[in-house]
């Protein structure tokens, strides 16, 4: 992973994933992501019912845009022109210590701005659907 790309993962709100589908299409998504140590999480609330999820998990081409989210909030198709680093995912088990530094870095970077949003997000059933982002 770029040092470009983790410092907009850590800075950025909202992130924009640009994911693959079967047919080839690229789709983007207003996804939260946060960063711990020298690493990239992503986290799905409500896991394998989530399609980008699903998508990431794919091994199907994956990038990040390097532009806020919010753009692919209000127009996905105009966000997949956003310059991208590509990524590939990998599942962090729910029992790895890791994750209580992921759940502390989704509070710190969301609570003020999300505080109803947060909860799943960190709740035992979300573990299990924690990506890391790693270099493509």
């Amino acid at each position: 992973m770029t040092d470009a790309l983790l410092a907009h993962l850590a800075a950025t709100s909202t992130v924009t994933v640009v994911t693959t589908r079967r047919d080839g299409s690229a789709v983007a998504t207003p996804i939260w992501a946060v960063v711990v140590g020298d690493a990239a999480y992503v986290r799905a609330a409500y896991g394998d019912r989530t399609a980008w999820f699903r998508r990431a998990e794919s091994g199907r081409p994956a990038a990040f845009t390097l532009a806020d989210g919010a753009r692919a909030e209000q127009d996905p198709v105009a966000a997949l022109d956003d310059p991208r680093v590509a990524v590939t995912f990998a599942r962090v088990a729910a029992d790895d210590p890791v994750q209580d530094a992921v759940s502390a870095a989704y509070e710190a970077k969301y609570a003020a701005d999300f505080p109803e949003h947060v909860p799943p997000v960190v709740s035992a059933e979300s573990l299990r659907h924690t990506l890391v982002v790693r270099p493509a």
